[in-house]
């Protein structure tokens, strides 16, 4: 387990203590189950909170299966272990579904609980289970979105061990790759496909290490001049005339390091899937794309957003359909995914409660 990883479980045990709760149960995520399966095992001990201690990859993860068991399908979803959860088990003991001990009883308690009442005597439905975050990752793009803070882990654990939780907003990628297969992926903040993938899967774990989010910057600028990618577009069953795209990303929440946006006044509960089409053909769109980033054009206030040119356009969606007619990567929360060919991309709204 890392030393931050460390720092963060104890900073969720000591926070437990100062609410005045026992300590928390820990489960370990695993390459082969990065944590749904700890989901599954947390909400069958009767736990209503449970924090997960990890970067975007591993909040995801976590978050899709909450999402799921409170939808009450049967199946959690399908998902490609994030390449940073592909480490050997010391390492990928690092992240962490965490449910408060209090929730984590002996059998014949938790058993109790889930005693079926008679219908004359049914009670109100249980209040929504509540996700907490405390964010260990190199990007942690939910957190700062969230605004949960992503240096202190004192304040991060009490948020996620004390805070109401708040709607929130998931986003659902269905990706079909060129070999006929079908995978289901959730994201909290963004999905693309075109050359962000391609700029993602260019950093390496010793270039995160190193440079922390800064590793996704030289990559992206060896690729700001590739050609865009033909993609067939439709958004909310409408066709779009897109054009060759440089990337189409899916957008729920907003913020990047160093206080960029991707999508100027997103918020993680507005109910929008926000759809950028980023197609530059020079220096000059790169700096107004840049200075968008910045908030230094428009604010998106009111769900206005910063008004179209051809190297960057917007749109509000809930649902969105993909075609490429060459296989492309794609990427969920910075996970990336191979050879796809098309994508339903769909917004769940509130499907979460967040403490935040």
């Amino acid at each position: 387990m890392s030393r931050r990883a460390r720092e963060a479980v104890a900073a969720v045990e000591r926070a437990c203590s100062e609410v005045g709760g026992p300590g928390p149960l820990v489960l370990s995520t695993t390459v082969r189950d990065p944590g749904p399966g700890q989901v599954r095992e947390a909400l069958a001990r009767g736990a209503r909170r449970i924090v997960v201690a990890g970067g975007d990859g591993t909040v995801r993860l976590v978050a899709g299966a909450l999402a799921t068991a409170a939808a009450g399908a049967n199946d959690l979803p399908a998902a490609t272990a994030p390449a940073e959860e592909a480490a050997p088990a010391d390492e990928t003991a690092a992240r962490h579904a965490t449910a408060p001990a209090e929730e984590a009883a002996p059998a014949d308690e938790t058993a109790a609980r889930h005693a079926t009442a008679p219908d004359d005597a049914a009670g109100p439905p249980p209040a929504p289970v509540v996700l907490g975050v405390v964010p260990v990752g190199t990007a942690n793009l939910f957190a700062r979105s969230a605004l949960l803070g992503t240096r202190d882990l004192r304040q991060a654990a009490r948020t996620a061990v004390s805070a109401s939780g708040r709607p929130t907003d998931l986003g659902r990628a269905t990706l079909a790759d060129a070999a006929g297969g079908s995978s289901s992926h959730p994201f909290l903040v963004v999905a693309g496909l075109g050359h962000d993938a391609a700029t993602l899967a260019a950093v390496t774990p010793a270039l995160k290490e190193r440079l922390r989010w800064l590793a996704y910057f030289l990559p992206g600028v060896r690729r700001l001049r590739h050609a865009g990618h033909a993609l067939d577009l439709t958004i909310d069953g409408a066709p779009v005339d897109a054009g060759p795209l440089w990337t189409l990303l899916a957008v729920n929440a907003a913020r990047l390091p160093a206080g960029a946006r991707v999508v100027p006044g997103a918020r993680l509960d507005d109910g929008v899937l926000h759809t950028v089409l980023v197609a530059p053909s020079g220096p000059l769109d790169w700096a107004h794309i840049a200075a968008t980033g910045l908030g230094r054009v428009g604010d998106g206030r009111g769900g206005r957003y910063p008004p179209d040119r051809p190297a960057l356009r917007y749109r509000d969606a809930r649902t969105v359909v993909v075609t490429s007619r060459d296989p492309v990567l794609a990427q969920v929360d910075g996970d990336v995914i191979p050879d796809i060919v098309g994508a339903e991309l769909t917004l769940l709204p509130a499907a979460l409660r967040v403490a935040r």
